[in-house]
């Protein structure tokens, strides 16, 4: 079993509100369980002894052991690193023991207090199994619970009459607390399997992103490397029999490299195939593996493409200012068309860490984004929606011209063909 500390407070990358408030309500579970059937015996036990709870030896080992019980149950749920060590273990049994133990001098010393003192040793045998494992522990069990049940059949429960009544709850009393333990402790592996699932998928999401843009690279460097050796195969073949021939495969040689060189530059920008579409789905999968609610509104395939590969950039620089800024539990992507007019509208319910949500050198950030969109004739707004969440808004209109990246790999194609005949 993991750690009982890394199932509570452990982080990971694109942890969430739900599940941090999952943990902490464990957390303060496992705790309260230790204060609350520890305490009740102990209260009882003081006010059985008062106004002097330590003159007598019984009762100063008494609260001693409450002490104990509470300690390694409060130690368990701090502790570091993997749980089953003999140390523990040993720890664990005394404890257990102890609190059997204990029954002989409460019996004594405060008989009221007999029937909640099962919670003690019940305490202590929750921390038993968590340590030793359930599967492992059938038979320590089993012990206890005969001994237990002996135990109130021998000394009695002065609180209840009924003779065949007492062994019954002394074994409720010694098992609640074990199993109010382990059902927290199942619940924490839960979370801790969770936020494991929650990481392989953030990891899987990048991965297939990283395939996806290696395919395209192969698609766009394959056919015109080809392409381009072949040209050169027959310039190299021409160039003693046909000059002429082979000139005209040299240009064509140098605008295959051009348009080679323009694809690969808008591949990297982002600015090859507006799949906006497809952008947007990668985008809501990957705020969903870490957590959050994730939607598209509206319909995406509308969109010029002039205005998609605008707006891909976009769409994954807030998912990715989403993940690394924010801790929402849901996020909204709404695409609206109306006329010459697209919009994006970028909502998440998440409180941003502040100035750091953008980029002040431009290029990656917000402020990049910002710079890209404004010179196209195009509006970004960015900033808190004024209820309690944050809202990213790019407008853009019709009649933008070429990206300037395909313009600079036109020019380039051209220049080369100008170059290539003057060559020639």
């Amino acid at each position: 079993m993991t750690s009982v500390r890394r199932a509570v407070g452990g982080s990971g990358t694109g942890s969430v509100g739900g599940l941090r408030a999952a943990r902490a309500y464990l957390h303060s579970g496992l705790i309260g369980t230790a204060v609350l059937f520890t305490g009740m015996p102990a209260l009882i036990l003081l006010d059985a002894t008062w106004p002097h709870p330590v003159a007598s030896l019984p009762s100063l080992v008494l609260l001693l052991v409450i002490i104990a019980v509470t300690g390694s149950h409060l130690a368990l749920v701090r502790a570091e690193g993997p749980p089953p060590t003999p140390a523990r273990q040993a720890i664990a049994a005394a404890a257990l023991l102890a609190g059997l133990g204990g029954l002989l001098l409460v019996a004594r010393e405060a008989p009221q207090a007999v029937g909640l003192w099962f919670l003690v040793p019940g305490v202590a045998l929750s921390v038993l199994l968590v340590v030793r494992g359930w599967r492992r522990a059938d038979l320590v069990v089993a012990g206890v619970l005969v001994v237990a049940v002996v135990v109130a059949t021998v000394i009695g429960l002065p609180q209840f009459a009924s003779s065949w009544l007492r062994p019954v709850l002394a074994a409720l009393f010694l098992a609640f607390p074990a199993a109010a333990d382990l059902g927290q402790v199942w619940l924490m592996r839960v979370l801790d399997r969770l936020e494991e699932a929650r990481r392989v998928a953030d990891e899987l999401a990048t991965t297939r992103e990283r395939v996806r843009i290696a395919a395209e690279l192969h698609d766009v460097q394959g056919h015109s490397l080809h392409a381009i050796a072949m040209h050169a195969e027959l310039t190299e073949r021409l160039v003693g029999t046909d000059p002429e021939a082979a000139a005209r495969h040299a240009r064509t040689v140098r605008t295959l490299a051009a348009d080679a060189l323009a694809e690969t530059r808008a591949l990297v920008r982002g600015y090859r195939d507006a799949d906006l579409p497809g952008e947007l789905r990668n985008a809501a999968g990957l705020l969903r593996a870490a957590g959050a609610d994730a939607e598209v509104v509206g319909d995406a395939s509308t969109v010029p493409a002039v205005h998609a590969v605008l707006l891909g950039p976009v769409v994954r620089e807030a998912a990715t200012n989403v993940l690394r800024h924010s801790d929402p539990s849901r996020v909204s992507f709404t695409v609206r068309r109306a006329g010459d007019r697209t919009e994006l509208d970028v909502r998440n319910d998440g409180v941003p860490d502040g100035p750091g949500i953008t980029d002040p050198h431009g290029g990656t950030g917000l402020a990049g984004v910002r710079d890209r969109i404004r010179k196209r004739g195009g509006n970004v707004e960015a900033g808190p929606d004024g209820d309690g969440g944050f809202r990213l808004r790019v407008v853009l209109l019709s009649g933008s011209e070429d990206l300037p990246d395909d313009r600079a790999g036109k020019q380039a194609g051209e220049r080369t063909d100008d170059t290539a005949g003057v060559d020639a």
